[in-house]
């Protein structure tokens, strides 16, 4: 997933304005939550290694959620407005936490945030 995935940012006027989804944001935090993992090395030489030798260790490599919220915050940097959208991803615990500590730090740096409320459902009968 990339970044503009749930971080969109344009100018109004002469703002610049971020949309935060925290729905897809909530996925990304997810799929870095599932962690580093690494096989282990392989030791010995190929005369006497066993018959599955050879194959590559397991290596699946991400980056970790400290410093993933760290670089949102830092691409936030040039924003003065922030609107936080899909709120109702936020009551999962550990990313409520995550979340609330990006708003306050970049409400600290002079940031103004929007909470955008969800559009209402029209029912059609």
């Amino acid at each position: 997933m990339k970044r503009r995935d749930f971080l969109l940012l344009r100018v109004e006027g002469s703002d610049r304005v971020a949309e935060l989804s925290c729905e897809k944001l909530f996925m990304h935090f997810q799929n870095l939550s599932a962690g580093y993992q690494q096989g282990n090395e392989e030791a010995g030489t190929p005369d006497d290694a066993e018959w599955w030798a050879g194959e590559p260790s397991l290596t699946i490599e991400s980056i970790d959620p400290d410093s993933f919220f760290s670089s949102v915050l830092e691409d936030l940097k040039e924003v003065n407005l922030l609107q936080v959208q899909d709120m109702e991803w936020l009551a999962q615990g550990e990313f409520r936490v995550r979340v609330d500590t990006l708003l306050t730090a970049f409400k600290a740096g002079g940031g103004k945030v929007l909470y955008k409320a969800p559009e209402e459902l029209v029912q059609t009968i």
